[in-house]
């Protein structure tokens, strides 16, 4: 079955609690949530900026914040938590599936705001990916995560991820197969 960009957005929309009780809305990203993807990724400290991208900057570079902005849906799972207490809405995180056309593996990278790590966000953005990446034909993900990065190691372990060491580059690669 061929899932339509509705089909997605619909199904992936949902309201969950972060471990300490708190409301976030998570569904997929939109084409109009610019604003909010450039404030989140400029909210990141550099040690976060390293864990999601393996790169040593201090912010976020203007053209990776761009690539994010319109993802292809029949290829990608775009995932954000969205803050449902403040008045302002703010994103609190994104989780991305990418792939090539023609692929079935995608490529899983989540990035969390700084004072919402440690809460379950990042947890809650997987869970609700992992459904979209199935029916959109993905059959495996896979993911690389530095060696300091202990919190994510740990729930890639609890999701269910395969873990490698990579000694080269001092990080872990991390695979599942649905």
């Amino acid at each position: 079955m061929e899932v339509t960009e509705r089909e997605y957005t619909r199904e992936a929309d949902a309201l969950v609690f972060s471990k300490d009780g708190e409301p976030i809305h998570i569904r997929p990203l939109r084409p109009t949530d610019a604003d909010l993807l450039e404030d989140l990724f400029k909210s990141l400290s550099p040690q976060s900026i390293f864990y999601r991208f393996l790169r040593h900057w201090k912010t976020v570079p203007a053209e990776v914040i761009d690539s994010f902005k319109n993802p292809d849906c029949r290829l990608n799972v775009v995932m954000v938590a969205l803050d449902k207490i403040s008045s302002e809405e703010r994103m609190l995180g994104l989780c991305g599936i990418l792939r090539k056309p023609g692929s079935e593996r995608g490529e899983l990278a989540v990035v969390v705001r700084d004072e919402w790590q440690g809460i379950g966000v990042g947890a809650k953005l997987v869970e609700a990916s992992l459904p979209a990446a199935k029916a959109l034909g993905m059959k495996e993900l896979w993911g690389t995560i530095s060696l300091e990065n202990t919190t994510t190691i740990a729930l890639a372990s609890k999701l269910g991820f395969t873990l490698r060491r990579d000694r080269e580059s001092d990080s872990y690669e991390i695979e599942m197969r649905f």
